[in-house]
């Protein structure tokens, strides 16, 4: 199995277990229920040697507990990294080639040696619906699906495979 994918299934299966929890907790304390998430998501990343965090942009969603880490989620490995350890082509080529719909990929985030990328989704019913990605985080701002888990597969194996230590 895809790294990617192992886990977002990890993460998934932790949410599961915890999934009473969340259902007694998100509608009398959702603040609560925010920091149990994240706690999660923290345990599982540091199994995978990065920092993953649970964002709710419209804090309405957090009561949609069963798209819990589906989207809006942000995986960071060295916030100090400038610069990617391959060449933003090969990034946007293989986008090109593994995301489908209609996007823009963009250079951004291009200041102080730093360096980054953007991709846009034009096609889905919110203007925000994005991937950010810098040499040392990426941040899905969209619903993962089966294409953009392959292609975070790819991240990890090509982009981002240096990792934290795993205690």
């Amino acid at each position: 199995m895809e790294e990617f994918t192992d886990l977002l299934l990890e993460f998934k299966n932790n949410i599961d277990a915890n999934m009473n929890f969340f259902q007694k907790t998100v509608i009398q304390n959702p603040t609560l229920a925010y920091y149990k998430l994240n706690e999660l998501s923290k345990f599982v990343g540091l199994r995978h040697g990065l920092v993953m965090e649970i964002h709710f942009p419209d804090r309405r969603k957090i009561g949609d507990i069963k798209h819990y880490g589906t989207e809006n989620m942000s995986f960071i490995f060295d916030k100090f990294r400038k610069t990617f350890p391959i060449g933003r082509d090969q990034i946007k080529l293989q986008a090109t080639k593994g995301l489908t719909g209609n996007f823009q990929i963009i250079d951004a985030y291009m200041y102080e040696g730093k360096e980054g990328l953007k991709i846009n989704f034009k096609d889905s019913d919110s203007n925000s619906s994005r991937i950010d990605l810098l040499p040392g985080s990426f941040h899905l701002w969209v619903r993962i699906d089966e294409d953009i888990e392959k292609f975070c597969n790819w991240l990890l194996s090509n982009v981002y495979q240096q990792r934290m230590k795993k205690d």
